[in-house]
């Protein structure tokens, strides 16, 4: 998993930091659904369309995210500092 920090311009345009681009081959046109619950908001890649139209299988998609928020206990407040633990965890781990 890779987090990064991004803001929305004054267009609403939100920009995908260029190394996840990078390492999800991200082309210029690709389609995304934008899911949002409560405070949440989340971008995911789709491919084929159809298959997002089935509510159940949208939530399947993102079960493992939501245990993940979850088990962490991630509060809105606490996103920060996770985001710098997750820097610094990758920092180690690529150091060694």
């Amino acid at each position: 998993m890779n987090i990064e920090i991004t803001k929305m311009t004054s267009k609403g345009q939100v920009v995908i930091p260029q190394n996840i681009r990078e390492r999800k081959e991200i082309e210029e046109g690709e389609r995304f659904i934008v899911y949002d619950t409560e405070d949440t908001i989340v971008l995911k890649r789709v491919k084929n369309l159809e298959k997002i139209r089935d509510v159940k299988a949208l939530e399947k998609t993102f079960s493992s995210l939501w245990k993940t928020a979850q088990i962490k206990k991630i509060k809105e407040e606490e996103i920060e500092t996770e985001i710098a633990s997750h820097r610094k965890e990758k920092h180690v781990k690529s150091s060694s």
